[in-house]
């Protein structure tokens, strides 16, 4: 049996590629956007490297009433949406639990 060896045929491929830049129409940062109900947003996850705020990705993303008007840009680190609550989140988080069961005590009529 003969093995024929294949030859190794030269090819030259021309590709052009064409793209559209992408540019905002309107652009705010995380901190502007609190309050505001956007119809829908563009959001790169992408977190600068340090410290992490739980603010950094759930305030963008709780902009939008619906979840199909959320575009992420690119590809992210899931650790940037598990962001754990620090030491005095915590203590504030309990603080104002018992303040909130002390209301409830005092003024138990409003709460039927």
């Amino acid at each position: 049996m003969k093995i024929l060896k294949e030859k190794k045929l030269k090819a030259t491929i021309c590709v052009k590629r064409k793209a559209l830049p992408l540019i905002p129409a309107y652009s705010i940062t995380t901190h502007k956007s609190q309050g505001q109900t956007l119809p829908k947003i563009v959001i790169d996850l992408n977190m600068p490297p340090g410290i992490v705020e739980v603010a950094s990705a759930y305030v963008p993303l709780s902009r939008v009433e619906q979840l199909t008007n959320v575009a992420i840009l690119q590809d992210f680190n899931i650790s940037a949406l598990q962001v754990k609550p620090s030491k005095g989140q915590i203590a504030e988080l309990n603080r104002l639990a018992v303040l909130f069961q002390q209301t409830k005590q005092r003024y138990a009529q409003y709460f039927v």
